[in-house]
């Protein structure tokens, strides 16, 4: 197996700025997970970047790049596509995914814009090639399953090491005078999200109804889904390193259990 390693990183801008404890320790965390990381490309999966309704988009430009400004500075990044490997990855999702191209098919213009969910946690790793993708929301939760599995499999016969980041922050609704209010899943959705990963059991999740999601608002539900499919395929076990509530929403970190 050439799996380097699997993260769930999330992509608050605090986990740079780090102007509080929390974040502080998040940072630290994520820096130590990410330490002595020898992957040859990076393959990533965000909610912020495009989204298809029922499909992952791979990325198929030879570039993708991106500013993203936080209180601290200003974010920037440009990254060379793995394309050989976007395209195997393409071709074994089949109709779970679509290749998606930006502007030209080749030259300095075929660049992607690079979105904030993939820039924070790519700033925690050393230059290198990415596969980028767009985490959908569909209906049907088992094609993210399914799409998680055969991720697995792609990176388990790539010819290169490959890690799997999986972007992800959890729920929005934990302050009532944060922009999306107070909602009591919110709690209940994190702390299912912790056991899940901790236990490899992600039967709980499957039970939340599309009407739970909506009030407790993660942005991590699909990929999380995602996530259940490549360890089911895997039978690998992570555990979460460190989790925390900044203001609103939930954020939370999580590796291997031995790497």
């Amino acid at each position: 197996m050439v799996l380097e390693r699997i993260y769930v990183i999330p992509h608050g801008d605090e986990i740079i700025d780090c102007p509080n404890e929390n974040s502080r320790n998040m940072n630290k965390v994520i820096s130590e997970m990410a330490s002595g990381d020898t992957s040859e490309s990076i393959a990533l999966i965000s909610p912020h970047s495009l989204m298809l309704p029922d499909k992952v988009a791979i990325i198929d430009t030879e570039y993708a790049s991106g500013m993203y400004d936080i209180k601290s500075g200003r974010l920037s990044m440009k990254c060379e596509i793995d394309r050989p490997r976007s395209r195997q990855l393409k071709t074994l999702a089949g109709d779970l995914a679509d290749l998606a191209g930006f502007v030209t098919s080749s030259g300095p213009m075929s660049n992607f814009p690079l979105d904030f969910g993939s820039i924070i946690p790519l700033t925690f790793f050393s230059q290198r090639k990415i596969v980028l993708m767009g985490q959908p929301r569909p209906k049907n939760v088992d094609r993210m399953f399914e799409f998680g599995m055969v991720l697995f499999g792609w990176a388990r016969d790539a010819d290169i090491k490959i890690s799997i980041v999986f972007s992800a922050d959890q729920a929005h609704t934990h302050a009532p005078d944060g922009p999306y209010g107070y909602s009591d899943e919110s709690s209940v959705y994190d702390s299912a999200i912790i056991s899940a990963i901790n236990e490899r059991d992600f039967n709980r999740i499957r039970t939340f109804s599309p009407d739970f999601i909506g009030r407790a608002k993660p942005d991590s539900f699909w990929n999380m889904i995602a996530l259940e499919g490549f360890l089911e395929a895997s039978n690998l076990e992570m555990k979460v390193n460190y989790y925390y509530v900044e203001h609103y929403f939930g954020m939370l970190a999580a590796g291997l259990k031995h790497q």
